[in-house]
């Protein structure tokens, strides 16, 4: 499911895919993802 809305996301490739929890709207990141232009996205890089 990542990596399709990475593929019709025509934003900012070094910003990882990001979704806002349903409950608290807060923003939710995957721990790991390597996304369709080569760039490794790690959640530990973000916090």
């Amino acid at each position: 499911m990542v990596r399709d809305f990475d593929l019709m996301d025509d934003g900012d490739p070094t910003t990882p895919p990001m979704f806002a929890c349903e409950k608290c709207g807060g923003e939710m990141y995957p721990e790991y993802y390597k996304g369709v232009h080569g760039i490794e996205y790690k959640l530990s890089d973000i916090l």
